[in-house]
This record gives C-alpha cells, sequence and structure tokens, in this order.
C-alpha cells in the first residue's frame, strides 16, 4: 500500500493550484483593464469554474494514481479544498487591492451596467446608496469570504469526483 501523508498531496497539489492561482489573476485583471463591458467581465468567472474543476478532477485523478490506485475521500476532500484556498486566496488578495487601489468604481460600473441589461439598475443603485451608510467590513473579512466561498466550492467538486474516483 502507498504512503499516504500531506507531503505527497501538497506537493501535488501546490505547483498547479500555484499556476491556476497566477492563471485566475490574469484571467480577471485583462477584462477590467481593457475595461470590458459586464458580460465579458462575468463570463470570466465561468470560464475560471470549468477550468477549476478540470484541474481537480485532474489532480484527484494524479494522487490516485501516485496512491497505487487507492483513494479515500477524505484526500480528495483535502486535495480540492487545498487546490481552492490557494487559488482563492491569490485572487481575492488581488481583486481586494485592484477594487481598492486601483479602481474603486470597477465593480460598482459593472454591477450597474448588468443590472441594467435586465432593467434593474434602480433597484441596484438604491441597494449601494444603503450600502454606503453601512460600515464597511474589514480587509481581512471581505478577503476570509472570498477564500471561504472557493474553498465551499472545493468541497463540492472534490466529493463529487472523489466518491466516483474511490469506487473505480
Amino acid at each position: 500500500m502507498a504512503i499516504t501523508n500531506s507531503n505527497s498531496i501538497k506537493k501535488t497539489v501546490l505547483p498547479l493550484a500555484l499556476m491556476f492561482g497566477v492563471g485566475r489573476i490574469i484571467l480577471d485583471l485583462i477584462p477590467k483593464l481593457a475595461q470590458a463591458n459586464s458580460k465579458v467581465y462575468y463570463s470570466t468567472f465561468l470560464i475560471a469554474f470549468v477550468l477549476e474543476v478540470i484541474a481537480i478532477v485532474y489532480l484527484i485523478k494524479k494522487y490516485k494514481k501516485n496512491q497505487e490506485n487507492e483513494l479515500q475521500l477524505s484526500e480528495a476532500l483535502v486535495i480540492g479544498v487545498m487546490f481552492m484556498i490557494v487559488v482563492g486566496g491569490l485572487f481575492a488578495i488581488q481583486s481586494y487591492l485592484y477594487d481598492t487601489y486601483i479602481d474603486s468604481e470597477f465593480q460598482k460600473r459593472t454591477a450597474l451596467e448588468w443590472a441594467n441589461l435586465y432593467g434593474k439598475s434602480g433597484d441596484v443603485e438604491k441597494m449601494m446608496d444603503q450600502g454606503d451608510s453601512i460600515q464597511q467590513t474589514s480587509t481581512l473579512f471581505s478577503i476570509f469570504t472570498s477564500i471561504l466561498k472557493f474553498s465551499l466550492i472545493g468541497i463540492l467538486i472534490s466529493f463529487v469526483t472523489g466518491s466516483i474516483l474511490r469506487n473505480k
């Protein structure tokens, strides 16, 4: 039986996760810097999601192969969550820095443009006006919340993938 430990998972996951994190940052920055419309910007989230699913499936298969075709569901979960925490952490930090220091109005403009497509810009403007009066959340909290969202996606993807692959 192959040795299963956190070091083998780290060696499998971290290089690809760091590469995907940088790729996710680039995918997010291109439409922002090009001042693309909201459809283009929001489509990058779907593209990134599909690529992240493919990466997690690849990593779980690779790990299983390295472990002599043995896989526990807990290992699959650790792989998916670790991958998404690294990717999500890098993305959250970059997004926060961009939205705070480079273009603080980008998210508002994009949300209004998106809402305008569906005739809901008045509702969004009203929510934004109400939100301006609410105390802003801390940097750490907003980054933590974003990472939490990414890790929940990682749990879901790796749970499904791990459940399927451990029985094959």
